[in-house]
């Protein structure tokens, strides 16, 4: 019964992160950041437009995008550590308001 509790919790923790692979931003709004998500997917679009128009055709695909591809593996990483933090219960929030209620 315990290692199906764990289970679960090593199958939530790895959807947002998943699923921001599949989707950019979208893991951002399952963790409950998604001005996060939306910030993070300007900063995707800028970077790859930016880095489109100052490279050749010659160039490939992959390479004209780098820009947004570069943020989009960034906030992967991201999200990856924030669902790892709220699964080992380190969440910033959390803590402050331990410290503040033990005052």
């Amino acid at each position: 019964m315990n290692s199906k509790l764990q289970l679960r919790k090593q199958i939530s923790g790895w959807l947002p992160v998943l699923a921001s692979f599949i989707i950019p931003g979208s893991g951002y709004v399952i963790l409950g950041k998604p001005l996060r998500g939306l910030m993070m997917l300007f900063w995707m679009l800028l970077f790859g437009f930016i880095t489109f128009q100052l490279t050749s055709e010659n160039i490939s695909p992959v390479g004209r995008f780098s820009g947004g591809i570069a943020i989009w593996t960034l906030s992967i990483l991201e999200v990856a550590r924030i669902s790892a933090r709220s699964q080992n219960g380190i969440d910033k929030k959390k803590n402050a308001q331990v410290k503040k209620s033990r005052r």
